[in-house]
């Protein structure tokens, strides 16, 4: 007679528990919390710390302010590894963005064998940069490269190619835009089907033709996208060492050297610590500020 009861006293004190502490809860993301800070918080804090501090190989010697800010930012060679990372990054957004969108646009109209042709494309961009670096730097070997031969069997001199200082920045961004247009081009192809059909048709009754689809469909549902895009890929190509060190090591005569590729030379070639941090925290400074536009951006996307 007294189980029923008994039973409903149970299942209502298990439907009504106490709330856990704050410790309790702590509990559940405490492994994520310990993993940023390892990998994330404590290394930019030691970067910080180092970038105001003179070291002797890993040694820190003293405590100098923002001398080793004046003294990297008013260099000259910062001006031109500025130059350098500038050229790279809007360059290769510049062959990239065009390159993509266009892949994009192309796949959209084909009926048939539209699967195969996407999944050849996405090729580069399942290779690893370390192999993508090795594969160019064969094609462009200028004595024994398919390149310079083709380019010799039409009459033409091949030059160092990637020994050229004047030409080697402009081939490591097209190697960039090659490795990366994939990306761009699933991104786009994912916007182009979000556009409804029944807005081509609207635009067909109206007698519009394909510049009035670009204008009027096109491109107001593949703006966002577009920019947010060019905003991650603008971050990814601050940060890339592999494809710069695999295909030039920074050079002709620091040509093709950036911000993030002049970090790794400092601390691991010349292990000097203090410069390399100073750039650190600017390519931190940028990135940031970029992450911001990203987040921005993609908000009112999905807003």
């Amino acid at each position: 007679m007294n189980a029923v009861p008994y039973a409903e006293a149970a299942t209502v004190a298990q439907a009504d528990p106490r709330p856990p502490g704050f410790w309790a809860r702590f509990a559940w993301f405490a492994p994520a919390v310990a993993v940023l800070l390892a990998v994330t918080l404590y290394p930019t804090a030691v970067v910080l710390w180092l970038s105001v501090h003179r070291t002797r190989l890993y040694e820190v010697v003293e405590g100098v302010g923002l001398a080793n800010y004046v003294s990297v930012i008013t260099s000259p060679a910062f001006l031109e590894l500025s130059l350098n990372s500038l050229l790279y990054v809007f360059g290769a957004l510049a062959v990239v963005l065009p390159l993509g969108l266009a892949s994009a646009l192309a796949l959209q109209n084909i009926a048939r064998g539209a699967a195969y042709v996407r999944t050849l494309l996405l090729l580069p961009w399942t290779l690893s940069m370390g192999v993508v670096g090795c594969f160019w730097l064969w094609l462009l070997n200028p004595s024994y490269g398919p390149m310079s031969y083709l380019m010799r069997s039409l009459g033409m001199e091949p030059g160092l190619m990637l020994g050229e200082p004047s030409l080697a920045l402009v081939l490591v961004i097209l190697v960039t835009a090659w490795w990366s247009f994939p990306y761009v081009m699933v991104m786009m192809s994912a916007s182009l089907q979000s556009i409804p059909a029944e807005l081509y048709e609207a635009i067909d009754i109206d007698g519009g033709g394909l510049r009035a689809r670009l204008r009027h469909a096109v491109w107001p549902h593949i703006a966002p996208t577009l920019g947010s895009t060019a905003l991650a890929l603008g971050i990814l190509y601050l940060t890339l060492i592999t494809l710069i060190l695999v295909l030039t090591g920074g050079g002709p005569l620091g040509s093709t050297a950036t911000w993030s590729f002049e970090v790794f030379s400092s601390a691991f070639r010349s292990v000097d610590l203090s410069p390399s941090s100073v750039i650190s925290v600017v390519v931190l400074g940028v990135n940031l500020f970029l992450g911001y536009l990203y987040t921005r951006l993609t908000g009112r996307v999905s807003g």
